[in-house]
């Protein structure tokens, strides 16, 4: 499984993942335990783009290695969620279902169901956004971001250590977020080490 800790400052932003990952049998116990090789992440740099998911291992491989993602220009703010609704998310969706990777039709109802099974996380010019199942997507207001099976593990860290302070430097961000990745990696067996991270500057 998966946590993925993703942090927004004023105009960065930073990512960080574990590294491991479990294959879960159908009465919930864990069947093996299995640790990502040097060279492979839960995150993909994807041309100006950070991508994670958390869910399905079949979702980062297509991130990585499948996944065309359209060139943003410079957009900030409303323009940059204009640019996220209108054309990143369709994108995205094309891909996942040209990849196989999508709930299949109804027999029931005709019409498609737009979903997918796994959470993902985008950072593009420094912005995080969140994309659920169904293809929306949000962005949380005080800026901390963590998805998986750690994430409430991590997200108690996080605002454990961050308290009323604000987070000024990426530094300052990629330390937290570690600590957090740390203290998730302790109680959630699906969680491990080694940890990754990645930080995008605004432009």
């Amino acid at each position: 499984m998966t946590t993925i800790v993703a942090i927004q400052g004023e105009n960065f932003a930073v990512v960080c993942s574990d590294s491991r990952i479990s294959d879960i049998e159908e009465s919930g116990h864990i069947a093996q335990i299995t640790t990502l090789r040097e060279g492979s992440s839960k995150v993909a740099v994807n041309g100006k783009y950070l991508l994670g998911a958390a869910g399905d291992l079949r979702a980062i491989n297509i991130l990585h290695h499948a996944f065309n993602p359209p060139t943003p220009t410079n957009l900030k703010n409303k323009k940059l969620d204009e640019f996220m609704t209108v054309k990143f998310i369709p994108a995205l969706r094309e891909c996942f279902e040209s990849q196989g990777y999508a709930v299949p039709e109804s027999h029931e109802d005709k019409r498609h169901i737009a979903e997918q099974d796994s959470t993902v996380i985008v950072v593009v010019n420094g912005t995080i956004y969140v994309v659920d199942g169904d293809y929306s997507w949000y962005s949380d207001a005080n800026g901390l971001h963590v998805l998986g099976t750690g994430s409430a593990y991590a997200i108690g860290a996080l605002q454990a250590m961050l308290g009323n302070k604000k987070i000024k430097t990426s530094y300052q961000a990629k330390t937290m977020a570690l600590k957090a990745l740390a203290i998730a990696a302790r109680n959630d067996p699906h969680t491990g080490a080694p940890f990754h991270t990645y930080v995008q500057e605004q432009k």
